[in-house]
């Protein structure tokens, strides 16, 4: 069984080639002390991940799925009105937002942040409406939580009338 410190080292791991080659551009190349290019790496990664879990431990209920990552997806009741709701955050956005693809069943919307925008795509099913939200580039690191900010605040305007089952994607 994974849980949440075992993430915290694969993501940890996943920042250290790019912690270590900052470490190794920072010194044009000069490999004379590859010891403390190592060690660099691992506190920057360890320090990256770091900042990022305060941001994922402010949701107490947040899934392992979810944990870290900037992939989310929740899944809503297929009704008229919970889809119509969608198109009315998208008519009045608090986000600045493009639209990418906008037919009958599929509506797929970019959200412009500060580092890397992040792609909202609603797919209706005869069942169900399922909602996902990533990065638009580099979806497998972490966000600070934005994406999984961004779907729960969709989550609670919704709540109100439907059942929501919410996972990774």
């Amino acid at each position: 069984m994974q849980n949440k410190t075992t993430k915290f080292l694969l993501k940890m791991f996943m920042f250290f080639p790019f912690c270590l080659a900052f470490g190794i551009l920072s010194s044009q190349f000069n490999l004379d002390d590859w010891i403390f290019f190592l060690i660099v790496g691992f506190v920057g990664a360890f320090g990256l991940t770091f900042w990022q879990l305060f941001d994922y431990e402010k949701f107490n209920d947040i899934a392992y799925e979810d944990f870290l990552e900037s992939k989310h997806s929740l899944k809503l009741e297929n009704t008229k009105e919970n889809w119509n709701q969608f198109y009315e955050m998208i008519k009045n956005p608090l986000l600045d937002l493009e639209i990418i693809e906008n037919t009958e069943n599929k509506l797929k919307v970019q959200f412009e942040r500060k580092f890397s925008d992040s792609i909202l795509t609603v797919n209706k099913t005869p069942d169900a409406i399922i909602v996902s939200i990533e990065k638009k580039f580099f979806s497998f690191l972490p966000d600070r939580a934005e994406n999984y900010r961004t779907l729960q605040k969709f989550a609670k305007s919704i709540q109100k009338s439907t059942n929501i089952v919410t996972g990774g994607a």
